[in-house]
Parts: C-alpha cells; sequence; structure tokens
C-alpha cells in the first residue's frame, strides 16, 4: 500500500477513547499527510458537511501495551488525537490542503430496524425494575451511547418517546440489555426500516435479507412454510446423504422479527440452525399475516405463583417464572 505524505491531512475514526486529563480520544490509522501538534483540523460527516473543528492538543501512538506521546505521525501509522471537537465514530478529520478539505470514501451499512422506547408511564409499573425512571435520564444515556454505537441512528424525538435505528434485532436488543443497569422503561415492538424509491414517486423500499437455513429433512417442510407466509421467496433447496437440507430464501427482514426467538427452535425440534444477512433494499411485498391468535395478559398486578402459571403454559408461551411482579 502507498504511504502518501505529501498530501493533506485525512484520517476517519473508528474508535473513541477518553483520558481524564485530555478528554475524547479518536483513533484510527492515518490514510494520507502528517499531522503535527497545534495543527487545526476541521470534521466531515459522511456526507461531506463539516460538523466541528479543533487544534490538536495530543497525539499518542502505541508501543506494545504501552502508550506514548508524539510530536507527529505520518501515514499508515495508528494515532489517538486529543483536542478536536464533534469527531464521533465515522467521522472524518481533515487538514486544510489548498482545494480545501475532501471526503473519505465512506461505505456503511444504513439501518434496518428501529424501535420506539418511553418512561414507564403505568403507575402500578414504575419503580418495581429499577430507579432511574425519567424519560431525561434514558434519553442522556441513550446519547451518550450514540457517541461510540457506530451502527446506532437516533431520528428526532417525538414528544416523550424516543426512536433507536440500528442494524437489527440483536444490535437493539444488547443496546437495551445494557440499560437493565437501574434504568426502566417500556419498548415498542421493532420494525423494519423502509425507505421511499428515488424511481418510483410513492413507493417503498425494504430491506431484504438472504436467509440460509440447514435443517433436518423431516422439519424443512414446516420451516419452509412458515418463511413463505412470511413472503419469502426460495432461491435454493439442497440435500445431502444424511438426511440434512440447506434452504437459501429471500426474505424481507421484517418477517424474521418474532420467528427467529423461539418459534423456529420449536419447529426443527432444536435440530437446525438459521442465519441472515442484508441483501438489497426492494419493493415493499405488503402485509404479513403471521396467525397470531392471541396473547395472555394478567388481569391484575402482583407476584406471580407457580400454581398459577402451571395450568396456563399449554395456552401460550411464558416469558415471568414464578416469583416475579
Amino acid at each position: 500500500m502507498h504511504l502518501d505524505h505529501s498530501r493533506p491531512f485525512s484520517m476517519l475514526t473508528i474508535q473513541i477513547g477518553s483520558d481524564p486529563y485530555v478528554g475524547m480520544l479518536y483513533v484510527r490509522r492515518i490514510h494520507y499527510g502528517i499531522l503535527r501538534m497545534g495543527d487545526v483540523l476541521c470534521t466531515l460527516d459522511a456526507e461531506g458537511q463539516k460538523v466541528g473543528e479543533g487544534k490538536v492538543k495530543k497525539i499518542f501512538a502505541r508501543k506494545g501495551l504501552e502508550r506514548i506521546e508524539k510530536d507527529a505521525a505520518g501515514a499508515g501509522e495508528i494515532v489517538s488525537v486529543a483536542g478536536v471537537k464533534n469527531a464521533g465514530m465515522l467521522v472524518q478529520m481533515e487538514g486544510w490542503g489548498e482545494e480545501g478539505p475532501k471526503p473519505l470514501p465512506v461505505r456503511y451499512q444504513r439501518p434496518l430496524t428501529d424501535l420506539q422506547y418511553r418512561y414507564t408511564s403505568k403507575p402500578t409499573l414504575a419503580g418495581t425494575s429499577g430507579s432511574k425512571l425519567t424519560s431525561q435520564l434514558i434519553r442522556e444515556h441513550i446519547y451518550m451511547e450514540a457517541g461510540t454505537n457506530v451502527a446506532l441512528r437516533l431520528p428526532s424525538p417525538v414528544s416523550e418517546s424516543l426512536e433507536l435505528c440500528g442494524n437489527g434485532v440483536l444490535h437493539l436488543g444488547v443496546l437495551l440489555e445494557m440499560l437493565r443497569e437501574g434504568f426502566e422503561l417500556a419498548v415498542r415492538p421493532p420494525k423494519a426500516v423502509m425507505i421511499p424509491d428515488p424511481d418510483a414517486e410513492g413507493r417503498m423500499l425494504e430491506p431484504i435479507e438472504e436467509c440460509t437455513v440447514l435443517v433436518r429433512g423431516e422439519y424443512a417442510g414446516a420451516v419452509v412454510q412458515k418463511l413463505t407466509i412470511r413472503k419469502g421467496e426460495m432461491v435454493s433447496y439442497e440435500t445431502d446423504e444424511e438426511g440434512w437440507v440447506k434452504v437459501v430464501m429471500d426474505i424481507p427482514a421484517r418477517g424474521l422479527i418474532g420467528y427467529m426467538a423461539g418459534e423456529f427452535g420449536n419447529d426443527v425440534h432444536g435440530q437446525g440452525t438459521i442465519n441472515h444477512i442484508f441483501k438489497a433494499y426492494m419493493p415493499y411485498r405488503g402485509a404479513i399475516d403471521t396467525g397470531r391468535n392471541g396473547a395472555l395478559i394478567s388481569m391484575a398486578a402482583g407476584e406471580t405463583s407457580g400454581y398459577a402459571l402451571a395450568p396456563l403454559q399449554a395456552r401460550g408461551t411464558m416469558f415471568v417464572g414464578p416469583g416475579e411482579q
């Protein structure tokens, strides 16, 4: 790889650290040029718009596990830079050349799934699972997390609720697990993020996933039927001599929400795996009828008991156990 030291400094941040004395540190390998102490840098977002600037206060590099301070660093070196404002994740730091700052080509995946959350508004539930209850505390924590979480997007807030956009249910689920440390909030079911079709006015595009299922042959029919109901389209169907079947289907991302968590495991009796990866945005395939028969809802607030839960297990899937509020 050619390392060009003659061009103006350019670096795309992919990691953020902190120091109690110099503040935020932005980490990445230098693409072009030379960085020196006192240089004035501007920061550009993914669209090439200027979002901030600042003077370089510290330059740190690594020598083994030890962090060393440097007066200058060149293309190819991995450094931590302090003193620049609004750098953030996937934000480019650029030096001033004769033609002004130029953005680097940045490729990143659009968010595929979004969900809304808000504070717990039910007086019978508020304060039972956490101590940080207000929307302001939850909002501050989310905005702090968004500063280092590359794939997390925060559209404009809607009243007391806040919308989170991320790359799939797993990504947002990990974020919610982190919020369980003292926070209490209500969450709306996730949904797929759709975008307008630039070639057809009024038509929407939705994310399509390439779903690969490896399952025993006797259970393949049930899985294919469920995925077809969820607007999946068959791509390939392969069998082997040992009785295993590999099925590849293109299915909307919203079609996999709610199926992978538990329903798939029941369909294959624990003898199968399912994997999916984003493929492309395609025209909206219509409403999905998952055939949900209903839900079990408690008739009163209180502590659950094993005696009461035992006869209800045959009627649906439980997500609470004995002794829970």
